[in-house]
């Protein structure tokens, strides 16, 4: 199993290879190394590698930003550079003033002479001249540069780049987005190690790997099943502070995924997609990222928890949020109708503080609800649901983009697991849901006004919102309802099924 990130933080892929394990197969799951170096741990019967990352053409790439425009021309090529010239030049009028105080020194002790003095001031005044035309240079050249590389934090490719990329040439993907560069280079090596019968492709960052890896086995007489997991609806994906990262996977999905011998999506709308998007003749197998049943407890939960870590009372209501948070996650719409809901506390739980969480910190201190805004560090998946369920409500206040309409968050699933009510966005796949289940309210989306009004209903009646959690409806949402359909297409890729498995 691949996967481009440091497998910690990913529910999904760790359950997807313990499970496999579980079945039988001799499982690594293949992620990316916090030091750079490889990597060997366990997690359960499975292998975790993460081997050498140089992360080169990534680091390569953050220096050497791509030349635009007019200033493009004169610009330093890189970060290095840019600093070295700027350096010298700094070094050069230094070393100017010393050697006029050298001059200085020997005129004043008669040892230059009329005509060395006169020669030692011209030769000087020219040696200035010169470091000053220098340093106008140096100067508009580093500010060339800088402005540069300051537009390409924002857009780090060009849109000739960007134009080849989507046409999905590798050359051109790996220019735009030099990660997949760095991730051929130490996941492929892995690949071809293992030798495996199934590699498990996770995103379309791993796809390519995959399929590559493949083909060189092939080439050796050997087959390898590739099987392509897909997380995010990659044609709808947005990322402001990526521009090109979507477009580059929505190519090379669009070029790798017949080369799959199967396919898996998390949601069903994500299945739909890839057929519509890519003509598949085979709709690809639904896989939910539910939790485990094991992780499943009682209405709320076995210790004390959220709540009980935060030093809330039984009457507080307490809204949870486990996960990433970025603005198109809609959050700062909870915050604001926090001054509305008196004695209700928001709860994020996160790996990070700093970026969009601190600005959130941030806005509720400007709003006067500090006291109810909380940021707790994130609790391991095996934990998490019972740690959420002494909550009120799980909320979810995900913005229009493609694939938010479409997607079932993890936490969603989680919720159901601490059987927590929900509220949620009137996105489609989740307000649709949520209106089936009956075990939340929907607001729209950013609708500070409709969000406090759904927290007030649901509070109102909680009970009635989580009598839908009976014990047959969780067994229906547990990761163990999804594993055979997993196990069933390794098996049919590749023609193998393990002997025996706990």
């Amino acid at each position: 199993m691949l996967v481009g990130n440091f497998i910690d933080g990913d529910s999904r892929v760790q359950k997807e290879a313990r499970s496999a394990a579980a079945a039988g197969w001799d499982t690594y799951l293949v992620g990316r190394s916090y030091s750079g170096k490889r990597e060997e741990s366990r997690l359960g019967d499975v292998t975790v590698l993460r081997p050498a990352e140089t992360m080169a053409a990534t680091r390569y790439r953050a220096a050497h930003p791509h030349r635009r425009g007019v200033k493009g021309l004169i610009a330093y090529p890189s970060l290095e550079v840019s600093r070295v010239r700027h350096q010298r030049q700094r070094l050069r009028q230094l070393d100017l003033a010393a050697e006029r105080e050298l001059l200085a020194r020997r005129i004043e002790a008669g040892a230059a002479g009329a005509l060395g003095a006169l020669l030692g001031k011209a030769g000087l005044g020219a040696s200035g001249s010169l470091v000053r035309m220098r340093g106008y240079w140096v100067a508009a050249r580093k500010q060339a540069f800088d402005s540069n590389y300051e537009a390409a934090q924002h857009a780090p490719s060009s849109a000739v780049e960007r134009l080849l990329a989507k046409r999905g040439g590798d050359a051109s993907s790996w220019d735009v987005q030099p990660r997949l560069v760095d991730f051929e280079d130490s996941f492929g090596r892995i690949a071809d190690e293992l030798a495996p019968d199934v590699i498990h492709a996770n995103d379309a960052e791993m796809l390519g790997v995959a399929v590559r890896a493949a083909a060189r086995a092939r080439a050796k007489g050997r087959k390898i099943a590739v099987v392509y997991d897909s997380h995010e609806y990659t044609a709808g994906d947005v990322r402001p502070e990526d521009v090109t990262w979507a477009p580059v996977m929505f190519a090379q999905e669009r070029k790798y995924i017949g080369a799959a011998d199967g396919v898996v999506a998390a949601v069903d709308n994500f299945a739909d997609k890839l057929v519509e998007h890519h003509g598949l003749k085979v709709r690809p197998t639904v896989v939910r990222n539910m939790p485990e049943a094991s992780t499943f407890t009682v209405a709320g939960g076995k210790g004390p928890g959220v709540r009980g870590q935060l030093g809330l009372g039984p009457d507080a209501t307490v809204l949870v949020y486990p996960g990433a948070v970025t603005p198109i996650r809609g959050l700062d719409t909870a915050v604001r109708a926090l001054p509305q809901l008196a004695d209700t506390h928001l709860v994020l739980m996160v790996a990070s503080r700093g970026g969009y969480v601190a600005e959130l910190v941030r806005l509720a201190a400007e709003l006067g609800v500090a006291g109810q805004f909380h940021v707790l560090d994130y609790v391991p998946v095996e934990e998490l649901t019972d740690f959420i369920a002494s909550a009120s409500i799980g909320v979810d206040t995900l913005r229009r983009i493609p694939t938010q309409e479409l997607t079932i968050t993890t936490k969603y699933w989680s919720y159901i697991g601490a059987r927590l009510p929900v509220v949620v966005s009137d996105v489609k796949a989740a307000g649709e849901l949520t209106r089936k289940l009956g075990n939340g309210e929907v607001f729209d989306v950013d609708d500070v006004d409709g969000f406090a009004r759904a927290v007030r209903a649901v509070a109102a009646d909680r009970e009635r919102y989580a009598a839908v959690y009976t014990d047959e409806m969780l067994a229906e949402h547990s990761w163990e309802s999804q594993v055979p359909a997993l196990l069933d297409l390794y098996s049919q890729v590749s023609g193998l099924r393990p002997a025996s498995g706990d």
